[in-house]
């Protein structure tokens, strides 16, 4: 078998054929394979438009999103009228962060074919992410009402009421999730709680997303076991000491997921539920709800300088992390002020950059101490602050009412709303927001003098 130099003309291939045979393997999942067979047709032929848009789409799938606009743009320049290429360009737009660009895509498409209701069911999207709450449930309801339905629809619309703070509403749809690919119901024996009287019952509460979330509505079971029945909550395995040790939660019975057995039970409920169920959409946070042990590690010979704690990254999992973290650099502005003592919290392969970039001279890796968020907790707890990007840490600070500022994306986390600097989930939380998706270079900046203010003022 010879390999072929980039100066052999490409194989003759039967295009109609091939091109049949990579959209049956886009349609079964297999995106890196049908991206093979569209290189190849496009080798032969790169005037051929649907190959361009059907790549561009694969490749957005494989998460190659730079590619895939540049793909699609090469389409729907041999196309302009095809409304679809049009509307998946502007999908591709928004995962980059080219919001204006991807709004005009989207309206492009709409203008070319008025009927079809996924096309302003993405409009929707990107107006979300541009902050136009209302324009955005606007479009969510005209693609309903054009006969578009599916559940992705209404979990979008619920996010884009609880971002404008309309949280009853946005509690009530998003009962919606557990019919999205992504949810992953807990799928236990029992019947489920509907928000009927509890008392004198067993109540299962289980966590259903990530640490984060989990921290966020824990605070909700103090309200269960004030209705007289008795709370089991399973949570994951790094929370359980933590929430063990705190007082609030005494007479809840704390198991781990996969390791404690589950004990008996009348009715069960997911966390992110109980918003609904109680009728009760906030539970503010404006004194502690979590407390670590007493005997775990903390900082020991303060000095008078200002101690502050940095997590900079999440997990590469997350759905939206490409646009939520940053890289340890962004962060170099505050490392060079004197008078601070610099400590990562950060956990995970981005922990590795500090020693790697030569920034273990300037922050203490406190990895070593951290075994789960009982010692997180301690540690924070120890901080004059803690800056973090949109990650279980800032929970974890704001759950603890220890001053925390956390570092939000242009297009935020429903639950950090738009365009305030404070949330009514967390009293000592304060929020830097990105002025422009995917640029933190200004907020490093505005984190940096308000850091300056603060050691001006004596930490």
């Amino acid at each position: 078998m010879s390999d072929e130099s980039e100066n052999t003309p490409p194989r003759q291939v039967d295009r109609e054929t091939a091109f049949r045979m990579a959209v049956q393997q886009q349609q079964a999942g297999n995106g890196a394979e049908a991206v093979r067979i569209y290189e190849r047709i496009l080798e032969a032929d790169s005037g051929f438009a649907p190959a361009w848009i059907n790549c561009g789409v694969a490749l957005r799938s494989l998460g190659r999103f730079e590619a895939g606009v540049a793909c699609l743009q090469r389409g729907v320049a041999l196309k302009p009228e095809d409304a679809g290429a049009r509307s998946n360009l502007g999908n591709a737009l928004r995962a980059v962060g080219r919001l204006d660009e991807a709004r005009d895509s989207h309206l492009a498409a709409i203008e070319r074919d008025s009927t079809v209701g996924s096309f302003v069911y993405n409009l929707g999207l990107v107006l979300r992410d541009l902050g136009d709450l209302d324009g955005a449930i606007e479009r969510f309801d005209s693609a309903e009402a054009m006969g578009y339905e599916p559940a992705e629809l209404k979990w979008d619309r619920a996010l884009a009421f609880l971002l404008r703070g309309d949280l009853a509403r946005g509690f009530d749809e998003y009962r919606w999730r557990w019919d999205i690919p992504d949810a992953k119901p807990r799928n236990l024996d029992g019947p489920e709680w509907k928000g009927e009287d509890i008392a004198g019952k067993t109540l299962l509460v289980y966590a259903e997303q990530g640490f984060g979330d989990t921290i966020q509505f824990v605070r909700y079971l103090p309200l269960l076991a004030g209705q007289g029945a008795t709370i089991v909550f399973e949570c994951q395995a790094p929370l359980v000491r933590l929430f063990q040790s705190s007082p609030v939660f005494e007479g809840v019975t704390i198991v781990s997921r996969d390791v404690d057995p589950l004990p008996a039970y009348d009715l069960q409920a997911a966390l992110l539920s109980l918003p609904h169920l109680t009728g009760v959409a906030l539970v503010p946070a404006d004194t502690p709800y979590l407390v670590p042990p007493a005997d775990r590690p903390r900082i020991a010979n303060r000095s008078k300088n200002v101690h502050v704690g940095l997590v900079w990254a999440g997990k590469p999992s997350h759905r939206n992390d490409r646009n939520r973290s940053l890289a340890l650099s962004d962060l170099a502005p505050l490392l060079e002020l004197p008078g601070v003592h610099y400590y990562s919290l950060q956990l995970g392969d981005p922990a590795e950059t500090a020693a790697a970039s030569g920034f273990s001279v300037l922050i203490r890796d406190w990895r070593s101490v951290i075994t789960d968020f009982a010692d997180s907790a301690a540690l924070i707890g120890s901080l004059d602050l803690l800056i973090t990007a949109d990650t279980a840490p800032a929970h974890l600070a704001g759950a603890l009412c220890r001053p925390v500022w956390t570092l939000i994306p242009f297009a935020p986390d429903w639950r950090w709303q738009t365009g305030r600097t404070d949330t009514p989930w967390y009293s000592t939380m304060t929020l830097f927001r990105q002025t422009e998706p995917r640029r933190w270079d200004d907020v490093v900046l505005r984190l940096r003098a308000a850091l300056e203010a603060r050691i001006a003022e004596g930490g």
